[in-house]
């Protein structure tokens, strides 16, 4: 297994296994500490997933659609918080984004 494949393994455990991409606050940087590596090195490898802003947007849609069905009578405020999201309008946007 090649260095890259590695990291992206890694990446993989800290973001969706340990639910990283929760934390509303994650950035490439804090990504990258987290995986004790540079955030060159995350980046380039996130290439391979669509990118970071794909990637972790990605996964918190996913979340939020899961979570709004086990929550029905939840607020979409409530949806765009739990999965990770700074607020309604940038799950919105993130949604409209990705969506197209």
């Amino acid at each position: 297994m090649n260095t890259n494949s590695n990291l992206i393994k890694t990446i993989r455990v800290e973001v969706e296994e340990r639910q990283a991409f929760l934390d509303p606050c994650l950035t490439l940087a804090s990504l990258a500490e987290r995986c004790r590596t540079n955030r060159t090195y995350v980046s380039a490898a996130l290439m391979d997933l669509g990118g970071f802003f794909f990637y972790i947007n990605r996964l918190r849609l996913d979340y939020a659609a899961t979570w709004r069905r086990k929550h029905a009578d939840s607020t979409l405020e409530q949806v765009a918080i739990a999965s990770g999201f700074n607020s309604r309008q940038t799950f919105y946007n993130v949604r409209r984004q990705l969506d197209k």
